[in-house]
């Protein structure tokens, strides 16, 4: 009787290690997202690290920072082809979580950027965008987000997103052609979009917007200018919302 109590109790405990070092491949787990560009100066912070230089392919987890020089520009693409592109002179922290396919939420936060974004359309998920006056709430939609100066700004180029100023509690909907403003004041505003501020919400790589001086350092380390730069090509297999493969590509030059 004894034997068989011993017996019982060492599977129990077997059981137990395993249920413990086993992972469920439906548990929440921190979102990633890739830098396929950068330009110039741009370094990455994670939550337990300081500032390095980043560098293409690097790989961003929730709660990673990138920060931007003046004349400097990083391009981020998450696993669904979501793009962010960080202009000069921002400081993105990028969060979100994932649960087996599904992404639960994403979020940008910013005290000081100017951000394109082209994010794709998923059922539930919405991507967010905030700062200490505003947050812009978007699905399947282009635009930009604008922090800094006098009141943050919400381009628009295609879609629809909601916007509210954490100051005042008021929202406004904002459209494609249609730029928000929020400012410290609680004020809260739609109204049509500028030629210029149009041309700010292109998530273009071609568009003047996006582009700055490549006299400096690119791709982590190479001089700009007219030498030839290599190009490289990084496939990172995986699976869509449906279970159907896909491949997400980075290209970078050096």
């Amino acid at each position: 009787m004894k034997r068989m109590h011993t017996v019982v109790v060492v599977v129990s405990v077997l059981l137990l290690l395993m249920s413990i070092a086993w992972q469920n491949p439906q548990d929440k787990k921190d979102i990633t997202a890739y830098v396929m560009k950068v330009v110039n100066d741009v370094t990455k912070r994670g939550p337990t690290t300081g500032w390095t230089a980043a560098i293409a392919t690097d790989r961003l987890r929730a709660g990673y920072n990138v920060r931007t020089q003046d004349g400097s520009l990083a391009v981020i693409k998450f696993a669904d082809d979501s793009k962010l592109i960080v202009r000069p002179k921002s400081i993105v922290d990028i969060k979100g979580q994932v649960q087996g396919k599904q992404i639960l939420d994403r979020s940008v936060y910013t005290e000081r950027g100017n951000v394109a974004f082209n994010v794709k359309k998923r059922e539930k998920e919405q991507f967010r965008f905030s700062s200490p006056v505003s947050v812009a709430s978007i699905r399947g939609t282009e635009g930009a987000f604008i922090v800094g100066g006098t009141e943050d700004l919400l381009i628009i180029l295609q879609g629809l997103a909601e916007y509210l100023n954490v100051i005042s509690n008021n929202s406004v909907n904002v459209g494609a052609g249609q730029t928000g403003t929020a400012n410290s004041n609680g004020d809260i505003n739609s109204r049509q979009s500028t030629p210029d501020e149009q041309n700010q919400g292109s998530s273009d790589d071609n568009s003047s917007s996006n582009q700055v001086g490549d006299g400096g350092q690119q791709g982590g380390g190479q001089q700009g200018g007219t030498s030839q730069r290599k190009k490289h090509e990084l496939r990172i297999p995986g699976l869509d919302k449906d279970g159907n493969p896909k491949t997400v590509i980075i290209e970078w030059e050096e």
